[in-house]
């Protein structure tokens, strides 16, 4: 199976249509095995194409190739055995499949980076690229490896200050020996596309100058933790494994029409036009965001009998929490309208459930249909494939107000669905709150998603200690 995944790889090389000369990083995962890595060197002369893949079952040459426009085909010999390859060239990757005794399979080959202009050494680095602000940090004890951190949801796009020492989470990643890049992303709100975009564009700048990383990790907290898995899926040749901190990882739409949509309808019927309406979000909000916290938490504690049913209906713990969470949800809407073209949600065949009465609550909420556009942009941006290539640990706290705990077993569910859970594991923190984990609990994830890379030995789903 090896040999077939090695001979794959190869091929998804092959057929790039121009300038194929040259070294190429290759993942190969056979139908139900694990992805392989491989490194291939090529040679094109006109539509002839020659070289070899390089791995652990030893090296073979390419032979009969077809380079068309932008389809190739071509065989591939180790030992005795032959591959046919069927590939195509999309940017600077090359994407196909293979056949061949008993096995077939899918490969991803990108083209590598062999000539960095620097050699990394100590310090920090801040610049912008892509029009984001970028921080990268190496540390003195540089274990040749990266990761990419992505921050959460952010009304402004992140900044860095270059003599603005790391917080201690980064320490404690730099302490490790790894260097750690973060984009600020080149807008705010939920910049998932910007998010996913913009950090890939900085890990490509990164091995431009300092060469490719031994290994290529992606962390990242709350829309962050979105970001985190959406490259994890899509780029499962860049990124070797990632730890998904405390984000939404169901389907987006979903998720924020149980979540946020529906918190910003319920309140609004208990509440009617303090927010404004739930497609329709008072301008108040951008004003003084506090104040508006404040005047929330007023409304809610001079009517205890509303403010006792919305809690029961949402579960918040205290009127304040309450407070902040909707406004915060409102935040959040008004953006996505302005950002998707829209409102997103449509809840007109949505029954609500657990109030004080939920008859009177289902004939009272006002009911609303999505905008196209906007479903469309939050469905792309992002619904999981729940198909992982590379390993992902997954921490939650065990009580969230924001992202609660069932959004999260949703990727699991999909897991299952699409036929395994392989590559995922869960854990949870004991506590309540939004990412409330101390730095030792995301360092002690982060060793064991390390492990389990370099080992090949999954660890066990649980409580992190």
């Amino acid at each position: 199976m090896k040999l077939a995944v090695l001979l794959f790889c190869l091929s998804s090389l092959l057929p790039a249509q121009d300038g194929l000369t040259g070294k190429w990083d290759v993942t190969a995962t056979p139908e139900k095995g694990k992805p392989i890595k491989l490194d291939a060197d090529l040679k094109q002369q006109g539509p002839e194409l020659s070289g070899s893949v390089n791995s652990t079952m030893g090296s073979g040459p390419v032979k009969n190739a077809v380079v068309g426009n932008p389809d190739v085909t071509f065989q591939f010999m180790i030992g005795k055995y032959t591959f046919d390859v069927k590939a195509a060239m999309e940017g600077e990757q090359m994407k196909g499949t293979f056949t061949g005794p008993r096995m077939k399979g899918n490969f991803l080959a990108m083209r590598a980076v062999t000539a960095p202009s620097a050699t990394p050494t100590e310090g920090v680095e801040v610049g912008t690229l892509a029009g984001a602000q970028y921080r990268i940090d190496i540390p003195k004890n540089f274990n040749g490896s990266l990761l990419l951190y992505c921050h959460g949801y952010s009304p402004a796009p992140g900044k860095f200050d270059k003599d603005k020492p790391a917080n201690d989470l980064m320490k404690g990643f730099l302490e490790l020996g790894y260097a750690v890049a973060q984009s600020g992303y080149s807008t705010g709100g939920w910049a998932v596309k910007e998010g996913m975009e913009e950090t890939e564009a900085l890990r490509k700048f990164f091995v431009s100058k300092y060469g490719k990383p031994k290994r290529t990790y992606v962390t990242g907290h709350s829309m962050g933790g979105t970001i985190t898995l959406a490259l994890a899926e899509t780029h499962p040749a860049s990124y070797d494994a990632a730890l998904q901190l405390c984000g939404p990882i169901g389907p987006t739409l979903s998720m924020f029409q149980r979540k946020l949509f529906d918190t910003l309808v319920v309140y609004d019927y208990y509440f009617p036009g303090i927010i404004g309406t739930p497609v329709a979000i008072t301008d108040d909000l951008l004003t003084d965001p506090l104040d508006f916290v404040v005047r929330l938490q007023k409304e809610m504690t001079a009517y205890p009998d509303r403010m006792e049913a919305f809690q029961k209906w949402s579960g918040f713990l205290s009127d304040q929490e309450a407070a902040q969470t909707v406004a915060f949800f409102a935040a959040i809407q008004k953006e996505l309208i302005k950002r998707a073209g829209g409102n997103a949600f449509d809840n007109r065949n949505t029954l609500y459930q657990g109030s004080t009465n939920d008859t009177m609550l289902n004939r009272g909420v006002k009911r609303y249909g999505g905008d196209t556009s906007a479903v469309d942009y939050l469905k792309k941006y992002y619904t999981p494939a729940a198909k992982p290539a590379q390993p992902i640990l997954t921490l939650h706290t065990t009580y969230d107000p924001l992202v609660p705990a069932w959004s999260v077993n949703t990727y699991g569910d999909l897991l299952r669905l699409n036929g395994g859970d392989a590559n995922y594991v869960q854990r949870y923190v004991s506590r309540n709150g939004h990412c409330s984990f101390t730095p030792a609990e995301v360092l002690n994830a982060f060793k064991d998603l390390v492990s389990w890379k370099e080992s090949g030995n999954k660890p066990e789903a649980g409580e992190q200690k």
